[in-house]
């Protein structure tokens, strides 16, 4: 009887500990510092994506570089235009496909990058030293409704690459982020480096393969992915459901035949994500979906993370068990 009145003001507040913690991990996002392994933050796993992106900006001293395809939250645009009026050095570039509402800003170099492909990127640099990057673009519903990862890091070599390489300029860096290994490929890519780079790491995948995708088009990274399930690796796919019953219909049919786990989401918003997920220790993410088109035509990023810490992969592991969770396997 004891133990019975002691588990259960236990069990509650274990309920109560870890409700705090949601919400004070939710409301406070915790940027990296100087020396700190990156950190990811995804609102599928209940973090606040704009108010990362917005704590970001409110840490801007001197500087700020957004290269961006979607930028229409009301709260983020309200916060650059704090920042130039308060003399920080600020350029954009965004495609005026995704961001044709921005007011007129002064003090301010706002480019529209208007080229063949998609101007695609999702990159926040502050102070040339701490970078946000990843799958959601800088609209209320990417923020808020779609399913988004971003990776932030601190790096001025980093830092200062991708401020070096505007959009639709070609680029890789190699370089470390609180003592851990990170590459960056810069698209479109036309002499098809960063895709080797890609198709090296799944041809060395030898336990599994998790991805979560938004477009899987690319006919070399489909076959890619069926011969890692023929040699034994454990692949496992979600892809949006609006995409798997559309643009990527085609590869999800050749993938299944092939008996390769295929899932589709269920949420009312996009499955965004671009990330894959390989022997629990790499993280290969970014802005670009996989298809042709962001590897030769558009200007994207790929962001690869090496050998992830136990941190790095209790939050993969967490958000992949959501992601299962919120989509239905084909």
């Amino acid at each position: 009887m004891k133990r019975g009145k002691i588990a259960i003001p236990l069990f509650l507040l274990a309920i109560c500990l870890s409700s705090v913690w949601l919400v004070n991990h939710s409301l406070h996002p915790h940027l990296p510092q100087a020396g700190d392994p990156p950190r990811l933050y995804s609102n599928q796993s209940r973090q606040d994506l704009r108010l990362t992106v917005l704590e970001a900006l409110k840490c801007a001293k001197h500087s700020i570089y957004l290269s961006i395809f979607g930028l229409s939250d009301p709260a983020v645009i309200d916060a650059l235009q704090k920042k130039i009026e308060a003399k920080v050095e600020t350029t954009v570039y965004y495609d005026p496909n995704g961001a044709a509402q921005i007011p007129a800003m002064r003090h301010s170099s706002f480019i529209p990058v208007r080229r063949g492909g998609l101007m695609h990127q999702k990159i926040l640099v502050v102070d040339g030293d701490l970078i946000l990057i990843g799958s959601a673009n800088l609209t209320s519903a990417s923020l808020s409704m779609h399913d988004n990862l971003i990776v932030g890091l601190r790096s001025p070599k980093a830092a200062q690459f991708l401020i070096d390489h505007p959009p639709f300029t070609s680029g890789h860096l190699q370089t470390l982020s609180g003592g851990q290994e990170v590459a960056l490929w810069l698209l479109p890519d036309p002499r098809g480096h960063a895709l080797t780079d890609l198709r090296r790491r799944i041809h060395n995948a030898s336990k599994s393969i998790r991805a979560a995708l938004f477009t899987l088009t690319h006919p070399s990274l489909v076959e890619d992915l069926i011969t890692a399930k023929q040699r034994g690796v454990a692949v496992f796919l979600v892809i949006d459901a609006h995409s798997g019953l559309g643009a990527s219909a085609k590869a999800v049919a050749q993938l299944r035949h092939e008996g390769v786990s295929v899932s589709l989401s269920q949420g009312l918003g996009l499955l965004h994500y671009k990330f894959a997920l390989i022997d629990e220790q790499t993280l290969i993410s970014g802005s670009a979906n996989w298809t042709q088109s962001a590897f030769a035509k558009n200007s994207d990023c790929l962001l690869i993370l090496n050998q992830l810490n136990d941190t790095q992969r209790r939050f993969c592991s967490r958000l992949w068990q959501r992601i299962k969770r919120e989509s239905r396997p084909i």
